[in-house]
């Protein structure tokens, strides 16, 4: 079905319909504060899609035809039913599909032209004819129900409509035309009647336009030589089109992808990079602001342009200071198991400002034998509600920003959960859980990072639970000390003491404690008896309750360390390791 139903005369100039201005540039409509960080630190994202806004568009696409592509701004604010319409087929991948006969994907194509008018496309699907794979067999796109029609802006060259049938204003779809001229107002020299595009069977809506040089791109492909092979494919155009054959797959001007763009592009700048370095994320609105190892003020300039070239900027400072020692991440692997035998890990934060974390459930990126295949994790507060959790971290909401912080899963099956949790100067306790998909069980780990990269709330503590079994199903608790200055570090081995209500306690941990090269740095059993920290460990209040349970106080310098929990004698049973960071 052709769905422009409009006549093509002579042009005469009546009254206009509302048309959308020149150009404007995009505006701050929030500024980024300055912040103060730790040299060496990680980077801090700002989202800077919240900063600045294009004072035209609300979101972009971007078609990219086999001519070049042509960038369109979307009026998503003043043409709501229609640009979510649009960005519904584009988002459902109805411009596309897979054609078996190929075993490619399908694309749209510019199924009409009329050169001084208008290009259309959205319609039909470029497959290919089973019995010949060369040529086309047209298939129409699935369509949507009909949307209700908003017409309102002009019909103006560079402006893209919604295509409809004749006589029913609100029966437009899929389909879409770009206006090569001003097709707003048209008088019918036979009639006398305005037949333009504005008041035509009820006004087509317009509900974006090209920006920048895309004009010239959609020029060209109304330049291409146009064949009737009756409607709705009347004035197709054909690129080296041979009249004497049927009509081939690459003679089409296709369009291979469709993607929504931001409809700002953003640069940044730094006056010192060795203090703090700036990038745009991949998703090309998160600016990553990276302490540097220098200490000192550094101006970020960060410039919003628009598609058509306006621009706007704003500045911030980032105030880098030498970093102390702290706690920047916490691990733990072992047997997972079901019931009892999940992994648990508390975690404990102090602190007024709330903190950004990531947490990690880590199975088949182990490469050990029995690893965990499909790790699910769950993320609770103290009063146990769920917080957050996942299964697979590609399928969560925030992907991009997980991404961005550089330590996304390296395997789909493994779970992340980047979050920022309220903390309080009284602690804050959280819970994280481990278990596998299917009630499925191996080797596993737990994994907190600290995420923020300057003054505020400290990750003080983790402690896991879990089956402790011979090598190499120990407990295995690790931890990563940050900043420059050492710090003092307690790590308890707890069995004995665990809740009654649980079977098989570890009756006997013992504790060993090595750096990252895999050097012993200290080991324990029996806290009381074989330490000589014992009375140090009494003192500060958290000594382990059971004398057959195993601590280690130590100053730690900065760096990767891994406490390691197993059973006297090779025994088996439930236990925990935990790691404590001192004042």
């Amino acid at each position: 079905m052709n769905r422009i139903c409009f006549f093509v005369c002579a042009f005469a100039v009546a009254g206009l319909a509302p048309v959308l201005g020149q150009n404007q540039a995009p505006v701050v409509v929030s500024p980024i504060a300055g912040f103060t960080a730790f040299g060496g630190a990680p980077g801090r994202s700002i989202d800077l899609a919240a900063a600045f806004k294009d004072a035209d568009a609300s979101t972009a696409v971007e078609l990219s035809t086999v001519l070049g592509n042509v960038d369109v701004i979307l009026y998503g604010q003043q043409k709501p039913i229609t640009v979510a319409n649009f960005l519904n087929y584009v988002n459902a991948g109805r411009y596309f599909r897979f054609d078996p006969t190929t075993q490619q994907l399908a694309s749209s194509f510019i199924h009409r032209s009329i050169p001084g008018f208008v290009i259309q496309g959205g319609g039909f699907l470029g497959t290919a004819d089973p019995g010949r794979p060369n040529n086309l067999l047209a298939t129409q796109v699935m369509t949507f129900p009909a949307i209700q029609n908003e017409p309102g802006i002009s019909n103006k060259r560079g402006t893209i409509a919604m295509a409809k049938v004749a006589n029913n204003p609100n029966s437009a779809t899929s389909q879409w035309f770009i206006n090569l001229a001003d097709n707003s107002h048209t008088i019918d020299p036979n009639t006398h009647q305005d037949v333009g595009l504005d008041v035509q069977n009820g006004g087509f809506t317009v509900f974006g336009r090209v920006a920048g040089s895309g004009m010239s791109v959609v020029d060209n492909i109304a330049l291409v030589p146009r064949y009737n092979f009756g409607s709705p494919l009347d004035s197709i155009p054909l690129r080296s089109y041979d009249t004497s054959k049927p009509i081939k797959l690459a003679n089409l001007v296709s369009i291979p992808a469709i993607t929504v763009i931001s409809p700002l592009v953003y640069s940044a700048q730094s006056d010192k990079p060795a203090v703090a370095s700036v990038t745009i994320g991949t998703s090309g609105t998160k600016l990553l602001v990276t302490p540097g190892t220098q200490t000192g003020t550094a101006h970020i300039t960060v410039t919003a342009r628009d598609l058509d070239g306006a621009s706007v900027a704003q500045s911030f400072t980032v105030n880098v200071v030498a970093a102390p020692g702290r706690l920047v991440q916490l691990s733990t692997r072992l047997q997972i198991g079901t019931g009892n035998n999940v992994l648990i890990g508390g975690f404990i934060m102090r602190g007024d400002a709330p903190k950004r974390l990531m947490l990690r459930a880590i199975g088949p990126s182990t490469n050990l034998p029995g690893a965990l295949a499909d790790p699910v994790l769950e993320l609770h507060d103290s009063a146990t509600a769920i917080v957050a959790s996942n299964d697979n971290w590609g399928d969560a909401p925030n992907k991009q920003d997980i991404i961005n912080t550089g330590i996304a899963p390296s395997s789909p099956n493994e779970s992340a959960i980047l979050v920022t949790l309220p903390s309080n100067a009284n602690n804050a306790a959280y819970t994280a859980i481990v278990q596998g998909a299917n009630n499925s069980s191996g080797i596993g780990l737990v994994e907190v990072y600290d995420l923020d990269s300057g003054p505020g709330s400290t990750l003080l503590n983790i402690s896991t639970r879990g089956r402790v079994d011979v090598d190499p199903n120990a407990l295995i608790g690790g931890f990563i000390i940050g900043g420059t200055q050492s710090k003092n570090i307690l790590v308890r081995a707890i069995g004995p003491s665990l809740p009654p209500s649980l079977s098989n306690r570890l009756a006997d941990p013992i504790l060993e404690l090595r750096d990252g090269n895999g050097a012993l740095v200290d080991s324990n059993d029996d806290w009381q008896t074989n330490n000589p920290n014992s009375a140090q460990i009494q003192q500060t209040g958290i000594a382990p309750p059971n004398p057959k349970e195993s601590a280690l106080l130590d100053t730690l310098p900065a760096g990767p360390y891994t406490a390691i929990v197993r059973g006297m004698n090779g025994t088996a049973g439930i236990g925990s390791v935990e790691v404590y960071q001192l004042p």
